[in-house]
């Protein structure tokens, strides 16, 4: 029994290879794309619930197992990033695995473009259902299903806002040489956020060996100043690393994979702009986990404790993606301090809820921006802490000589000087 656990969850983590990958990040996929096939299919909920635990097994071993960083400390974030894509993988597949109804793809009409509504309100008649879905049609879906995160084009994605677009879809060349200008821009602004960051204390947080974001020798008003600072540096540079990597997969999707450029709406709806935290992570920070959280954490929770527990289930399991993320780069991952940011943004939320219950008014205007901001930062403030702590913030994620920052100046000095 315990050399099948050994060969089940190994102990340590192992190089990526074309071995190891295929030994343990392959019959987690595989089992994934079949749990995708099966959710489209009328009467395999029995076979859904049965193949949910070994998914979950398989997911397990390929996050705790394979080492991405190929040994080298300045890339553990690779670790994060490949538990983030199994513990989402491991979401959807619980979601899929307990759906009370096939999933249904929708025929995209060309040319049409998403707005900013509900994908069960207007956009819904830009496309036409598929009454059954034959296997080899489900074997063909799953390929669109297991890498599409919102929904978009399936009958699942009910309530979804998606920001309105201001490209248009008619031209793809248009829209992928946008894609690609923006895919740079966004490369130039992470690369010069998180080297911000890391300049306020190269030695501690802005190095692997990491470090807290509070220095201890400065009076508190000057400490937590600068810790707001690193911490809006911080949330500038996960938003746009977000964003470049959505330009990337829009690219790489419409380029060679033949997908409509409407296939990729905005990501973000000008999250700075929120004037409630209701509207920030309801609808303006990106939804790209939106049915997990609801599926994995709310509903279940919410049949506990209400609506009360639905915001807090939700918050809750995006405590967990974000605390085994952490988890996975060696050095901590601060569950308190993880979890206690979500926890507390769904306190806001309530909070939100009383004072409309209260007062007959939502959170709007100036004072809901003032209040959302004040809301967030402050409890980001310990959250990037965290990320200080485990070499996160230290992260160098282009080679010095080719970070786009760099690249940039010789650029300019080779026209200019």
């Amino acid at each position: 029994m315990a050399s099948l656990f050994r060969l089940l969850v190994p102990q340590e983590r192992v190089s990526l290879s074309v071995s190891t990958l295929s030994t343990f990040f392959l019959p987690a996929f595989v089992s994934y794309l079949a749990m995708g096939v099966l959710v489209q299919r009328k009467r395999t909920a029995t076979i859904r619930f049965a193949l949910l635990p070994v998914i979950l097994l398989c997911a397990y071993r390929a996050g705790s197992s394979l080492d991405f960083s190929f040994g080298i400390p300045n890339y553990r974030f690779l670790n994060q990033g490949l538990v983030l894509a199994i513990f989402t993988l491991s979401m959807r597949s619980t979601a899929w695995a307990f759906a009370k109804k096939p999933y249904k793809r929708m025929t995209l009409q060309p040319n049409n473009n998403f707005h900013g509504d509900t994908m069960s309100g207007s956009t819904s008649n830009q496309f036409t259902n598929i009454e059954n879905t034959p296997l080899y049609t489900a074997i063909w879906n799953v390929w669109d299903l297991s890498v599409n995160l919102r929904g978009i084009g399936w009958d699942w994605a009910e309530g979804l806002r998606i920001p309105e677009s201001s490209l248009g879809t008619k031209s793809t060349l248009k829209f992928l040489l946008i894609t690609l200008a923006k895919l740079l821009f966004y490369a130039l602004a992470f690369d010069a956020t998180s080297g911000a960051a890391r300049d306020f204390s190269p030695e501690t947080f802005g190095s692997i060996e990491g470090g807290t974001i509070f220095d201890p020798s400065l009076p508190p008003l000057s400490r937590y100043t600068r810790s707001t600072i690193i911490t809006i540096l911080s949330g500038w540079t996960a938003y746009f690393v977000i964003e470049l990597v959505y330009q990337i997969h829009a690219i790489e999707f419409v380029l060679l994979f033949r997908q409509a450029p409407s296939q990729w709406p905005p990501l973000f709806d000008a999250p700075w702009l929120s004037t409630s935290l209701t509207s920030f992570w309801g609808h303006k920070w990106h939804q790209l986990f939106r049915e997990c959280f609801i599926s994995v954490g709310a509903r279940p929770l919410s049949y506990l404790l209400g609506r009360t527990g639905g915001v807090v289930g939700a918050f809750l399991i995006s405590g967990a993606l974000h605390y085994l993320g952490l988890k996975a780069m060696e050095r901590g991952g601060h569950p308190v301090v993880v979890f206690g940011f979500f926890f507390m943004q769904a306190i806001g939320l309530i909070l939100e809820g009383i004072w409309k219950k209260r007062t007959g008014l939502r959170v709007d205007g100036f004072l809901g921006l003032l209040w959302t901001w004040l809301w967030v930062v402050f409890w980001a403030n310990f959250m990037v802490d965290a990320w200080g702590k485990v070499g996160l913030v230290g992260s160098k994620f282009f080679p010095d000589d080719y970070r786009p920052t760099v690249l940039l100046v010789h650029l300019l000095e080779y026209y200019f000087m």
